[in-house]
């Protein structure tokens, strides 16, 4: 090569290394490119891609519903849903909401099982969750909206009336392989089975956990990505054959981010309502922490915070029914903070086993006769979030909890819309610092069936729904999904 030609090489050269260096992939490809965020799911400025990663419950034939909401006030929205199965895609379908206006979509007529991953692609700002019914049980969760190289799951079941099956959703153009690490009380261990799990484009692994992990009533489970992303989502199904009759089942979306601080926005813990709080300790060092229960409506006279020592690579539980401390009758939220920083991620479940034994016991507690919950808390505060698919009739019924977990007053305003997006009910909740509101569906739903709402503060609440059905008798208790420009961090316990 003639020494001219040189300089042309050493620039045609550093022009792709710089173009390579700009490019940055499909979203998601790469998740240890992606910012990691105190939110799991997120309704952004403009439209993207929503991921419904669990498609096996355990039951032959379950229906599942995702359910699509605009956020978008002035534009119409262009829908694309695709679904994966273990073999690859397996059916799409298109479609267009106008503004507020809501869908549901059943996967099975649509994309022809039921028993599939979904992914939903749009060009406006939506919502999306899914649902899952069958004769015994029903639970209601909020899609994803990135990948991640990591996924937490600090309360896993595999008692004899439980199992537990964990959906790996790839659908990216490669591979993905996998770790799943296992934490007990005792330590952690990888179990050869559940190392260098290979995850193919475009397909979803399921994984029964209580085959590697055998008759325990508690441990934590964190994936570890190898190479590519996936999403991956838990779902619980309980047969009532345990020593608690339980019934129900529980779809928990995977946490992606550790936090130092978090927040519940709604709980209530009875004799027949056994409400848990697992703090799982990802990091080598021990983690204390302190765990506030606010009574809605008593912040004047707030129980003494709960402290809990966790293990670096442990968990640590707190046991909410069983502590004097806690209220027996009403809702209450829970704020959680460690001292020096120390990053854990808790969740809480609550486990139904009949009506309530006190007679002055809220309404809608008192129209739970049975099911199970599980949720990660809130890392993160906004001022804007959006419930999707309410209902209220003789099957179903439900909550919208608002919870000011801040130092100053809050007005928080709560407005109803039908699903072709006009607007039901709205109404102003004036919460001072540390206090929380009921919004019952019934006072929401204007005469509707089926409604979502949208909860607007001047300053940020944390946000959770709670839906109770009748047939089957199951209860579902989740955060709402926040709007990413109203995000805001949490203030710790101690202000």
């Amino acid at each position: 090569m003639k020494r001219t030609r040189w300089p042309v090489v050493i620039l045609l050269i550093a022009a792709v290394a710089a173009l390579v260096a700009w490019f940055p992939g499909r979203e998601g490809v790469q998740p240890s490119r992606v910012l990691r965020s105190p939110v799991a799911a997120a309704v952004g400025a403009a439209g993207g891609s929503w991921y419904c990663a669990a498609r096996d419950v355990g039951v032959e034939s379950p229906t599942q519903t995702v359910i699509v909401s605009s956020a978008s006030e002035d534009g119409q929205a262009t829908i694309r849903v695709d679904g994966f199965g273990e073999e690859g895609p397996a059916g799409d379908a298109e479609f267009t909401l106008e503004p507020m206006e809501t869908a549901e979509i059943d996967v099975a007529a649509e994309l022809g099982s039921a028993n599939l991953s979904v992914m939903v692609e749009a060009d406006m700002p939506v919502v999306v969750e899914h649902r899952f019914t069958y004769d015994a049980g029903a639970d209601q969760a909020p899609c994803s909206t990135f990948s991640s190289d990591t996924w937490y799951f600090p309360t896993v079941v595999t008692s004899r009336d439980a199992n537990a099956r964990l959906s790996l959703f790839n659908p990216f153009p490669g591979d993905a392989s996998v770790d799943i690490e296992v934490a007990f009380d005792t330590g952690v261990r990888q179990p050869t089975a559940l190392s260098g799990l290979v995850i193919p484009a475009g397909t979803t692994r399921v994984v029964e956990l209580g085959e590697q992990v055998q008759r325990r009533d508690q441990f934590s489970a964190t994936i570890k990505s190898r190479s590519g992303g996936v999403v991956a989502e838990l779902a619980q199904r309980f047969d009532g054959t345990g020593d608690v009759p339980v019934v129900g089942l529980r779809l928990v979306p995977g946490t992606r981010a550790t936090s130092a601080t978090w927040s519940f926005a709604g709980g209530f813990a009875d004799a027949t309502a056994l409400e848990n709080l697992v703090v799982l300790n990802p990091g080598e060092d021990d983690a204390e922490l302190l765990a506030q229960v606010v009574p809605y409506g008593g912040t004047n006279v707030m129980p003494e915070p709960f402290e809990l020592k966790v293990p670096g690579l442990r968990y640590g539980t707190i046991n909410l029914t069983e502590e004097s401390r806690v209220p027996q009758v009403g809702n209450h939220a829970i704020s959680l903070e460690t001292s020096g920083g120390a990053a854990v991620v808790p969740a809480r479940s609550i486990n139904v086993t009949g009506p309530p034994e006190a007679t002055d016991a809220d309404p809608l507690r008192a129209k739970m006769t049975g099911g199970t919950t599980a949720s990660a808390g809130a890392a993160a505060s906004a001022r804007k979030w959006h419930v999707s698919a309410m209902s209220v009739g003789e099957q179903s019924d439900g909550a919208v909890l608002v919870h000011n977990g801040g130092t100053d007053e809050v007005v928080a305003t709560v407005t109803s819309l039908s699903i072709d997006g006009s607007e039901l009910e709205s109404a102003d909740y004036e919460l001072p610092p540390g206090e929380s509101a009921v919004v019952p569906a019934a006072d929401l739903a204007g005469g509707e069936a089926v409604f979502t709402a949208v909860v607007t503060a001047d300053s940020p609440v944390v946000v959770e729904r709670l839906i109770v059905w009748s047939t089957p008798a199951d209860i579902s208790l989740q955060a709402g999904i926040p709007v990413v420009g109203s995000l805001d961090g949490l203030e710790g316990i101690s202000g």
